[in-house]
């Protein structure tokens, strides 16, 4: 039987959060604070992308998403306030303090962990299971599990909005100071995914930015 949700409420994250160990995976919780001065710029981001990507993919037509490595939750945000519930999963507890923040006045739920291990939800429970900015910062062998947690998790499309295959200079800069796993993802993303859905669609959204749309065996 799977364990409830572990809920983080606004209360619990800003009045009784406890400080995390010093770990190298906890680089998020370090820049957390970092991350939610540029909200407002996130969540414009965000609202562009939507609108763009609209024709053909209208996320506002659904009732349920989860954001799988929400971060701040710029994208909760967004996602909320075209009337869909909302529910925002990340690993970093830092970001949860500073999404619940930001997001105080909503009904998103937030919940603590990690994109490449079970989470605490039944089978497709939601309609879309959706990532931003995630994937690329992952092992191979991590990339593959989040693919197929959320493919268990959603009814009908998982979105990863993330890097395409157009580098550019300053990507591959900022990229590699961070030690991330950048440069596999962009040469094998949609073979991976192929491998684990049943149809992979790729959306160039911008210059190095694209939505993978993937359609989860039933």
């Amino acid at each position: 039987m799977l364990a409830q949700p572990v809920t983080i409420s606004t209360a619990e994250l800003l009045e009784e959060w406890e400080p995390v160990s010093h770990r190298a995976d906890n680089l998020f919780n370090a820049i957390a604070p970092f991350y939610g001065l540029f909200f407002s710029f996130q969540v414009r981001y965000y609202q562009k992308i939507l609108e763009r990507v609209k024709p053909l993919y209208d996320l506002s037509r659904y009732k349920s998403i989860i954001d799988v490595g929400c971060g701040t939750g710029a994208l909760c945000y967004v996602l909320h306030s075209q009337g869909i519930k909302v529910t925002g999963v990340d690993s970093a507890e830092r970001m949860l303090v500073v999404a619940a923040n930001k997001l105080a006045h909503t009904d998103v739920q937030l919940v603590q962990a990690s994109a490449h291990l079970p989470t605490p939800f039944p089978d497709k429970s939601f309609d879309i299971a959706i990532s931003s900015y995630t994937a690329h910062g992952m092992k191979e062998t991590e990339r593959i599990k989040m693919y197929r947690e959320m493919s268990r998790l959603a009814k009908h499309k998982v979105i990863f909005h993330d890097y395409n295959d157009n580098r550019t200079l300053i990507i591959d800069i900022v990229e590699r100071l961070e030690g991330g796993h950048y440069f596999n993802f962009i040469k094998n993303a949609k073979e991976e995914m192929s491998a684990i859905f049943k149809d992979v669609t790729v959306l160039n959204i911008g210059l190095s930015a694209a939505w993978y749309v993937c359609t989860p065996w039933k």
